[in-house]
């Protein structure tokens, strides 16, 4: 949804997310090129699940792992809402993989050493062509709110993925937008279990702001905390906005709320999940 936005911030388009480091590592943004396999995908699963037919004369073997010709994929660095449950959004994302591959020729890149998970399932990065361009669609999921993000070691496009849910989330895209409009911090203790792991948007009085070794935590009213991890600090310096952030303002942010020993807490990734920073008497 568009939300009123009271505060500039930087706020970067999906081709430049990113930009700040991608200039130095160029090759960590998906590239249709190192997309070896072509297969056409002949069976949806779920929204991060797909059945493959690379044809009669498939390669017999990529890296060290044999293939067959008709693999199960399941698509890397990312997690869709689970059918079988059922979760909410499950379907929607289904549906939108479907519309995105179902029935036709895809490309699909594969790690060296990191080929197949525990279920014997082919782990993959997949493009499909719409005209003249090719659309990442592991990418294309998370950007649309469709699916989170899966991390299980060393992986290629972390960043590029990273800023791609920052915007989903920002936005209350898909499954992030399951509960619309501003909440407070009391509406989160009438109910602590209803936005667990939900996206939200809230609206909270800043208490505290302080540095610490892993970040900058904001102790804000009622015991809710927001919370910068370090390696993300330099974005919101850029732009001047730390400065902002001091006892006493009110703050609007977007983001997925965490449930800790300590309380609710909301992690903020990136500038554009700030809404509105303002004085309050």
């Amino acid at each position: 949804m568009n939300m009123r936005r009271t505060l500039c911030v930087l706020v970067l388009s999906p081709c430049l997310l990113g930009s700040v480091w991608a200039s130095a590592q160029v090759e960590l943004l998906p590239e249709v090129s190192r997309a070896t396999l072509e297969a056409r995908v002949v069976r949806i699963y779920d929204g991060d699940t797909v059945e493959v037919d690379l044809g009669l004369d498939h390669p017999k073997a990529i890296g060290g792992t044999r293939l067959s010709r008709y693999e199960r994929v399941r698509l890397l660095e990312i997690d869709a809402p689970e059918l079988s449950i059922p979760e909410y959004y499950a379907r929607e994302a289904k549906s939108l993989l479907f519309r995105l591959v179902a029935h036709r020729t895809v490309r699909l890149e594969v790690v060296c050493d990191n080929e197949r998970d525990g279920y014997g399932r082919l782990l993959a990065y997949m493009y499909v062509q719409q005209g003249e361009r090719w659309i990442f669609v592991n990418g294309e999921l998370v950007r649309s709110g469709a699916a989170d993000l899966l991390f299980v070691g060393t992986e290629r496009y972390e960043e590029y993925f990273r800023d791609l849910w920052v915007e989903a989330v920002a936005n209350r895209r898909g499954m992030w937008g399951r509960y619309p409009g501003t909440i407070t911090v009391m509406d989160l203790y009438a109910d602590p279990l209803k936005y667990v792991l939900e996206g939200i948007t809230i609206r909270v009085k800043v208490k505290l702001a302080q540095t610490s070794w892993d970040g900058l935590h904001m102790v804000c009213e009622e015991g809710l905390r927001f919370f910068i991890p370090k390696g993300r600090l330099h974005r919101f310096e850029e732009g001047g906005l730390l400065a902002l952030i001091v006892p006493g303002v009110e703050m609007e942010a977007s983001g997925v709320l965490q449930w800790t020993p300590t309380g609710p807490m909301v992690e903020l990734w990136d500038p554009l999940q700030i809404h509105q920073i303002k004085e309050v008497h």
